[in-house]
């Protein structure tokens, strides 16, 4: 199998934990929640970061499952997620701001609805 192979059933795997996440989450039902994990899932963010279980700890990134507990405005997540090394100096984490701002705003609703840890 190759690498690509490997990563798109990695993808799979995490996407099939998205339903399990907002029931973990308590946001069964909640479309912003769902759409922004799926997206979450899809964009390869647990390549780096881990959530409820899932994903890896590459490069020292953290485990997401309780990134709303820590405060951080919606507009606060969007700055991370497109330029991280602005908000971050020396953060290793890619750019995202390829996503666009409507995307970047559903992983950062995503992110602040995240309460629950592993």
């Amino acid at each position: 199998m190759s690498f690509a192979g490997g990563e798109s059933s990695i993808r799979s795997d995490v996407a099939a934990a998205v339903p399990g996440w907002a029931q973990k989450q308590g946001m069964t039902g909640n479309a912003q929640y769902v759409a922004g994990a799926n997206l979450f899932a899809a964009s390869g963010c647990t390549n780096c970061h881990t959530y409820l279980g899932k994903g890896s700890a590459n490069l020292g990134a953290p485990d997401l499952s309780a990134e709303g507990t820590k405060g951080h405005s919606l507009a606060y997540l969007v700055r991370k997620m497109k330029c991280p090394s602005c908000v971050t100096r020396g953060s290793s984490m890619p750019p995202f701001a390829a996503l666009g701002p409507k995307n970047l705003r559903l992983l950062a609703e995503f992110l602040a609805a995240s309460k629950r840890g592993a």
